[in-house]
């Protein structure tokens, strides 16, 4: 409720602090994903990471600037950082909600203790299949869903309510039919999250995994039976979103949805009618201290967390100019990238900010 309260005093044209950060601090991994956005991109930089105490600074500025959750996302594999866990410590010990985006290897009984004794809040681990066929083939690594099953059991092991564990599935046309069987493993495996997201193609590998137009219709169904299940189980989902074909077909035309939710002639007022809230509550640093709204954004942003603060950055030009272009619903090229969860998450925004004025 206070990311909506923050937003709803940007409404009202008064500024305020960001409800949350994204870190994104590496681009290793150690696996090799078949619909990975590196697949076809050559000369990455992989040595260009932020500092141990670089993210120490950006933690207490954080907590400055009153910020409430940190999230770290992908890129690459966090945990391919030998200091990951102990730069998670340092998120809790200012009392952030924090949350993780991981494949799951990497993980052993000291790490998964240690997230435990912190008390990490969130994990998202990346599972793409229900067997290890289908799994290790879209990894690219032979071995890689035993790994994820053992570690998901070592946190069950010794956990008590916290971490809250999902599955995050890449859907691909390798596994779209097996969502009710990744309920059932959700289920077996105490696993209390599932949740889905079309392929985004950055490849021609890629492409030859994106579901045509009979697998998509067929899909529709497949969700409706999956969320079945998964409220029977009081496994928490997204598959109502995907409920019609749209989602699944837009992937790398994401603009045009977002659009396309603008043009509802309830949204009136300008500020339940922009495209995009990111740059009114997040701040995405991503692994070499470039600065910008979200995990999309192009590397044109000058903004760096090497030369300025965090409230530097967050005040300054480079921010108000992302946020004017969204009053102004302006989209920018990498927006067409957009996963459907932050698309869906817009939604879900723009409807509890109109309910929360009775619009």
């Amino acid at each position: 409720m206070e990311k909506i309260e923050r937003l709803l005093k940007w409404s009202q044209g008064k500024n305020d602090f960001p409800f949350g950060i994204e870190l994104s601090p590496t681009l290793k991994c150690n696996l090799e994903c078949k619909f990975c956005w590196r697949e076809e991109n050559d000369g990455i930089n992989y040595d260009n990471e932020l500092s141990f105490e670089k993210y120490k600074d950006i933690i207490k500025e954080a907590a400055e600037l009153k910020v409430k959750e940190i999230r770290i996302i992908g890129g690459g594999e966090a945990f391919c950082r030998k200091d990951m866990v102990k730069i998670m410590e340092l998120i809790k010990q200012e009392n952030f909600y924090g949350y993780v985006c991981t494949n799951g290897t990497l993980f052993n009984e000291s790490s998964v203790d240690e997230l435990i004794r912190i008390g990490w809040d969130y994990i998202k681990i990346s599972l793409h299949g229900p067997d290890a066929d289908t799994h290790d083939f879209l990894t690219g690594v032979k071995g890689s869903f035993d790994n994820v099953i053992k570690n998901i059991k070592l946190f069950q092991k010794y956990k008590k309510d916290k971490p809250v564990l999902e599955f995050g599935i890449v859907l691909v046309n390798k596994n779209y039919n097996k969502i009710v069987e990744m309920i059932e493993l959700a289920n077996k495996l105490d696993v209390q999250s599932v949740f889905v997201e079309p392929i985004t193609v950055y490849s021609d590998v890629g492409k030859q995994l994106k579901l045509n137009d009979e697998q998509r219709k067929e899909f529709v169904k497949i969700a409706k039976e999956a969320k079945q299940l998964a409220d029977k189980y009081k496994i928490q989902t997204n598959l109502e979103c995907f409920f019609d074909t749209n989602l699944i077909e837009n992937t790398n035309k994401m603009e045009e949805i977002i659009k396309f939710d603008l043009q509802n002639p309830k949204n009136k007022n300008d500020f339940f009618s922009i495209p995009c809230y990111e740059p009114f509550y997040r701040i995405g640093i991503r692994t070499d201290g470039v600065v910008g709204p979200c995990g999309f954004f192009d590397t044109k942003s000058l903004a760096n967390v090497k030369d300025k603060s965090l409230k530097e950055i967050w005040f300054g030009d480079y921010f108000q100019k992302r946020r004017k272009q969204m009053l102004e619903k302006k989209l920018s090229n990498y927006c067409a990238k957009c996963c459907t969860t932050l698309v869906a998450n817009n939604q879900e925004i723009r409807g509890k900010l109109k309910r929360c004025i009775g619009n």
